[in-house]
């Protein structure tokens, strides 16, 4: 991105100096063809960098999720439930763990509750 800049200002300098007209286009083109280097290359580290942020994201939202689903386990394990309505409540658990996040879901802090 600083290449690109520092091309594009070069390429000025060198059009504002140009003795003909000619030069001055050609110092120009060049000038904007570095410009859109710089987008280019700015636009991908860009998308780059929120590609590697949604990893990052999802890879430390992991435990937060496990916890929820081992707090899940204790209250199903320590509340008086029927043999029915306790195998209802693992089967509901088990279809959200295979299921996994829902996809954009927001994270809800709980305030280290």
């Amino acid at each position: 991105m600083v290449t690109g800049f520092v091309l594009l200002a070069a390429f000025v300098v060198v059009a504002l100096n140009a003795s003909t007209t000619a030069g001055a286009v050609v110092a120009g083109g060049l000038g904007a063809v570095s410009a859109a280097l710089a987008g280019f290359v700015s636009r991908t580290f860009v998308k780059s960098q929120e590609t590697a942020a949604g990893h990052l994201k999802a890879y430390f939202d992991q435990p937060l999720e496990f916890a929820r689903y081992l707090a899940a386990e204790r209250l199903v394990a320590d509340a008086d439930l029927s043999r029915e309505q306790r195998a209802e409540v693992i089967t509901t658990l088990a279809q959200s763990i295979a299921a996994g996040p829902a996809v954009g879901a927001p994270v809800v802090d709980t305030g280290g509750q």
